[in-house]
């Protein structure tokens, strides 16, 4: 998220950006809520009542231990606050009655941020801290860290004893644990070009390709080209808005959710950072969708 907190420092404002694209909705997460219809996992139950949010929310996520009738979603990422990109989304489905799993890949453990901290243990810690928090915010029912090592996840990857191996094998266990319906992880871009996010879709991808039964959606978060597009996301890969093939809405109070998550990332992100992204995603980008690529063709 290095190009977007230098987006967010070098912007007061950003111009209108993006036209909503007409897309079909993700079998699980309808883009087009049909009102009063139980079967829609996007209309179920409302999000059960939350307790204060603290860095220290483990213990708080009831969440966990709610009936699951909504989607079942996957999140595998890189680095706390990477789920960001796309939270709002999050905070639906949980809202609506769904399961929401966050995996982080690594810890963030060198990438200090604003926080001053030496890369390392005590960085690792602190992100952690405030990955759970984003998690309690957004109605997950847990955040899991694998603590691979930040920056080294494309090191050596056709090697035996390489993290990208290691990745492999802990994303299929996850998998063939919860049976997610849906996976959403970093499209082969890494949203900016990050080696370690580009590493994560490697590793993601796949495993899921090589499944049969049971075979989730993969779930790419997509920034639509468009002749709008601001110049502070030229950082950002793009995609052709033909080739977006979920549209999924949310509401103000998963903005606000955002929001919160958002500011549990005190290590990196300043306050007025922090208040700005929210602000900056949903007017240049989602304007009321999040957009998506579907990994591979829906199964018949």
């Amino acid at each position: 998220m290095k190009i977007l907190r230098n987006w967010l420092r070098a912007s007061a404002s950003v111009p209108v950006a993006l036209a909503l694209i007409a897309a079909p909705a993700s079998a699980q997460i309808q883009a087009q809520p049909v009102p009063d219809d139980p079967d829609n996992p996007l209309e179920s139950a409302e999000r059960p009542e939350s307790g204060e949010v603290t860095h220290s929310a483990t213990a708080n996520m009831a969440q966990a231990t709610r009936q699951v009738s909504g989607p079942n979603i996957l999140v595998i990422v890189a680095h706390p606050d990477d789920e960001l990109f796309f939270a709002p989304v999050l905070a639906r489905a949980a809202r609506s009655g769904g399961k929401v799993t966050l995996a982080f890949a690594t810890s963030g453990d060198a990438g200090p941020g604003v926080s001053e901290l030496e890369p390392g243990p005590e960085l690792a810690a602190l992100r952690e801290d405030e990955a759970r928090c984003s998690a309690y915010t957004l109605g997950a029912s847990q955040a899991l860290f694998w603590q691979m090592g930040d920056g080294t996840l494309a090191l050596d990857a056709r090697k035996p004893d390489s993290p990208m191996r290691s990745l492999k094998l802990r994303i299929a266990e996850l998998i063939e644990e919860i049976e997610p319906n849906v996976v959403i992880s970093w499209g082969p871009d890494g949203g900016y070009g990050h080696s370690d996010h580009r590493a994560v879709n490697a590793a993601v991808t796949e495993v899921v390709q090589a499944m049969d039964d049971g075979r989730p959606d993969l779930l790419y978060p997509a920034l639509p080209a468009s002749e709008d597009t601001p110049s502070e996301l030229d950082g950002w890969a793009k995609t052709h808005p033909t080739l977006i093939t979920d549209r999924l809405t949310y509401e103000r109070e998963d903005l606000d959710a955002m929001r919160a998550a958002a500011n549990c990332y005190e290590s990196q992100f300043d306050a007025s950072a922090r208040a700005a992204l929210p602000e900056l995603l949903h007017g240049a980008v989602w304007r009321g969708n999040v957009f998506f690529r579907l990994a591979f063709s829906r199964s018949n």
